[in-house]
């Protein structure tokens, strides 16, 4: 059974890189890839976690953001550390509402909005340790680690949803 669970995990695992690495053979507008993938990673990230459990998830979780770093999708290092913290308040924060067997919008809406508030909250903090004050840059990297981390979080539990309900049928 170990075995198993380490299988399942490693391919979902290298099926998540290779949905974050999309973005590199599909030509989208930024914005769209990014709410795209975005939400193909999130799914991932429950999928991970209902299958193989919490620490496949969060070492799925931290494995991406260095991904997406190696494709050139963050733009600075210290934002590594953000992004992983995020991943893993969205995955415990997941796994204690269903535990507790909370309604559905609880569920679908509390996780990403929990991601997105301490991801903002860190990314302020790091841009402000470097002085980043009154950039664009700025203004863009906190939008990133906000809006489009719930929104595609939101749309990442949806996606996992239907995916595992069809997964029950073939008892995996």
């Amino acid at each position: 059974m170990v075995s198993k669970n380490l299988v399942r995990g490693a391919l979902l695992i290298a099926i998540a890189v290779i949905l974050q690495a999309l973005r590199l053979i599909i030509p989208l507008p930024h914005l769209l890839s990014t709410f795209l993938i975005g939400s193909l990673v999130h799914m991932m990230l429950i999928i991970t976690l209902q299958i193989c459990g919490v620490r496949t998830a969060l070492l799925l979780g931290s494995i991406l953001p260095c991904a997406a770093y190696a494709q050139g999708q963050v733009l600075l290092p210290i934002l590594l550390p953000i992004i992983m913290a995020g991943n893993f308040c969205f995955v415990l924060l997941f796994q204690k509402i269903a535990a507790a067997k909370a309604g559905k919008p609880v569920q679908i809406l509390l996780p990403p909005a929990g991601k997105a508030c301490l991801m903002y909250f860190a990314a302020w903090c790091a841009l402000h340790f470097l002085h980043m004050h009154g950039h664009g840059l700025k203004a863009i990297i906190l939008f990133a680690m906000s809006v489009p981390q719930f929104i595609t979080g939101v749309l990442g539990i949806f996606l996992s949803g239907l995916i595992l309900r069809s997964l029950k049928k073939y008892k995996v």
